[in-house]
């Protein structure tokens, strides 16, 4: 018998194709005409599903399990499918709920009112926070005294040493005298020229810019007996109108050149209108925007002296040894008092420790991290720095006036290695951190002071507003300090240890007020966080 001829694979997948797209309907008509011609009938099949809308809403007649192949309907008929839009919206309309989304609709805007009304009154009853009072740039850090010889030998040699003025943390740089020395004949002396032996005048201008690119204002020395016992060569020079009038020249000359303001040292020996006056020709000019100022120094020492001084002055800051009028061994608790006292006149005070003709390491030795804690954190004012005085730089033996003063220890500050525990190395180091904490801190910057009892140590206290407080707490004698209480009701019972200028800061630098102890000549810098 000849073998049947297999159909080709493609017109196999076509007749497939084919049926797969004939109606399930003719499907079964032809099985039903196939069973009739065998002799036989189909049974009779499940009834056909009906389409979706031929039953009324919500409802579709879903096949029996057991017709599907499955087991027994269980469903009982009909099948809830859900509502149709048209009876959603019919049911949402109804009263009740109606009803139900006003009262939730009330719920909500009654919440958000009372939330509302209770965020404004804790706003309300807030401390409100104290306005930042106007302050000028030389209010805001330290002023740094630097004759350009001994520092740095000509103006060039400044201008390279910009980085170490500005890592103090300084925000003027008090510069001079930069006019030739003539000693001794105050009437042929050029305060407007510069001295050819720092530099041109491009040189200053380099400077200038070097300076501004740090953050530092530069303050012209204009004092012409700079190095004089009398600022002024004494009462006629210091009361001739026609040096008055150059010095006014030169004030202009100056200013034109870019600087942002002047000292002049020996303040009280000159008429105070005319000082006035100066003032007056300083700060009207200010082509940059940048405020000028007119710093007045005085060398007086008498409190009383002072005190008058202050309140006739027309400086618009004074500087002076105000420190030194404690004496060599002064009482810890009338330090305090005697200190605050000067700033009662509220003329802007400007505190020293030393200056360039007398370093604070030859002051005081042992009490110089002390002072410069006081000069720092414990006062408000413009702290003024001499150089050399932040690595404890000393002063030749005996120096007579008008003597070469001593060049900058460059060579020292550039061997100082990280963990250097020598004198230098930790003076440096206190002086950056305190300048560091009062740029940030305005306790110590903007802050007010107090007197806090405290034995035979001194004590300050500075506030700001809702600002951090910090405590500065002296000891001004040679012989420790024990179990030293401060209980005052401006005080927690424990402050944290900011610092200290004879230790390093323990593991834990909680303090208790009520019972702790200082070195002889420590000086600690404490601070509590603001309480209402």
């Amino acid at each position: 018998m000849e073998a049947e001829t297999e159909s080709p694979p493609r017109d196999l997948e076509l007749s497939a194709l084919e049926a797969e797209k004939e109606p399930m309907a003719a499907k079964a008509e032809d099985e039903d005409e196939k069973e009739e011609e065998r002799g036989g009938r189909a049974p009779p099949g499940p009834d056909p599903v009906p389409l979706p809308g031929s039953e009324k809403n919500g409802l579709v007649k879903i096949p029996a399990d057991e017709e599907l192949g499955g087991g027994p309907d269980v469903s009982g008929g009909c099948k809830f499918t859900g509502l149709g839009k048209e009876e959603l919206l019919r049911a949402a309309g109804a009263p009740p709920w109606a009803k139900a989304r006003a009262l939730l609709l009330f719920l909500f805007w009654l919440g958000w009112l009372g939330m509302l009304g209770a965020a404004a009154a804790i706003v309300a009853r807030a401390p409100r926070c104290r306005p930042l009072p106007p302050r000028a740039w030389w209010e805001l850090g330290g002023l740094y005294r630097a004759p350009p010889r001994p520092f740095a030998g000509d103006l060039k040699g400044v201008a390279a040493r910009l980085d170490h003025v500005a890592g103090l943390h300084m925000r003027g740089l008090v510069l001079g005298p930069l006019h030739p020395q003539i000693s001794g004949d105050p009437q042929n002396s050029s305060l407007e020229q510069l001295d050819p032996l720092l530099g041109s005048l491009q040189d200053f201008a380099d400077l200038l810019q070097a300076a501004k690119k740090k953050g530092l204002q530069v303050i012209l020395d204009l004092t012409p007996n700079y190095s004089g016992e009398a600022a002024w060569f004494g009462p006629e020079v210091a009361e001739d109108p026609g040096f008055h009038e150059k010095v006014k020249r030169a004030l202009s000359v100056w200013l034109e050149r870019g600087v942002a303001g002047f000292f002049l040292d020996g303040i009280e020996e000159l008429q105070p209108s005319v000082v006035a006056e100066w003032r007056n020709l300083t700060e009207q000019n200010r082509p940059d925007g940048v405020p000028r100022v007119l710093v007045g120094g005085t060398r007086l020492q008498d409190s009383s002296k002072l005190l008058a001084l202050l309140n006739s002055s027309g400086a618009g800051l004074v500087l002076g040894p105000f420190l030194e009028t404690l004496g060599a061994d002064p009482p810890g608790s009338t330090i305090a008092p005697r200190l605050l006292d000067f700033l009662r006149p509220q003329i802007p005070l400007a505190w020293r420790v030393g200056s360039p003709q007398q370093h604070l390491a030859g002051l005081s030795p042992p009490r110089a991290p002390q002072r410069l804690l006081l000069l720092w954190a414990a006062l408000p004012g413009t702290p003024v720095l001499s150089y050399g005085d932040e690595v404890g730089l000393g002063d030749p033996p005996s120096a007579p006036p008008g003597q070469e003063l001593p060049p900058m220890p460059w060579d020292v500050i550039e061997g100082i290695e990280e963990g250097d525990n020598s004198t230098e190395a930790r003076l440096l180091e206190l002086c950056r951190h305190l300048g560091a904490l009062r740029v940030r801190e305005r306790s110590l910057s903007l802050g007010e002071a107090e007197a806090i009892p405290a034995g035979q140590a001194a004590a300050f206290l500075r506030s700001w507003d809702q600002s951090e407080r910090f405590l500065v707490v002296l000891n001004p004698g040679s012989q420790p300090l024990r179990r030293l209480a401060l209980e005052d009701p401006r005080l927690p019972p424990q402050a944290t240890l900011r610092l200290s200028t004879h230790r390093p800061l323990p593991q834990d630098p909680q303090v208790d007020l009520g019972n702790f102890e200082l070195l002889p000549y420590e000086g600690l810098l404490l601070s509590f966080p603001y309480a209402p």
